[in-house]
């Protein structure tokens, strides 16, 4: 980072191995025994088993000044977040494992206004675990609007999420249905926020 903090990089690997990770596994209730071949886009019994697991991935954030000009202060913010997850005993994908996923935001600063045009970005999700027949989902990119004003009491915010009513799923929203295994829920169009605070 800059002595005055006017830049800023930070950049976090890790590496995580757990040896009684709490993970389900596909049972034949007739034989008493792990399934020998999984069902696949149906339903099926589970049971949770002690298991060894291990995630692995990397975390980076940074911000940036752009220019300085009569418009106000520019500047990037940006956020790149990796996980991955493999159960070790059984070499299946672990559960609820977001996929690669980024957020950018060009931010604007002028006269007591604090703006941002951000970029979401995330990646499809196609290695989930397949003893609980996690869905594969498509990967997305929306673009969020905000906007924020403050005076000495009053702050007023205002944003539009998904600015283009892009149809999306997010990969870690699911719903069951009685013919499938499950089904992607998908996420709120175009959505207007308002608000205003008095601070007393």
């Amino acid at each position: 980072h800059a002595a005055d903090r006017s830049w800023e990089f930070k950049a976090t690997p890790y590496y995580t191995r757990v040896a009684d990770y709490i993970d389900a596994i596909q049972w034949n209730g007739t034989t008493n025994a792990p399934r020998a071949a999984p069902q696949t886009n149906q339903f099926t019994v589970l049971k949770f088993m002690n298991q060894s697991a291990r995630l692995y991935g990397l975390d980076l954030s940074g911000r940036m000044p752009l220019a300085k000009t009569g418009l106000g202060e520019f500047g990037l913010k940006g956020l790149l977040n990796y996980t991955n997850g493999r159960n070790r005993d059984t070499g299946d994908g672990l559960y609820n494992i977001m996929p690669l996923n980024a957020r950018l935001a060009l931010t604007q600063k002028f006269v007591g206004w604090d703006n941002a045009l951000e970029f979401v970005m995330v990646k499809g999700k196609h290695s989930g675990s397949d003893a609980r027949n996690e869905m594969d989902t498509p990967g997305y990119g929306l673009v969020n609007l905000r906007a924020s004003h403050s005076w000495k009491q009053v702050r007023l915010d205002f944003g539009i999420e998904n600015l283009f009513d892009r149809t999306y799923r997010e990969h870690l929203s699911y719903q069951r249905d009685p013919f499938r295994a499950g089904v992607a829920v998908p996420e709120p169009g175009r959505t207007l926020s308002f608000s205003l605070r008095y601070r007393i």
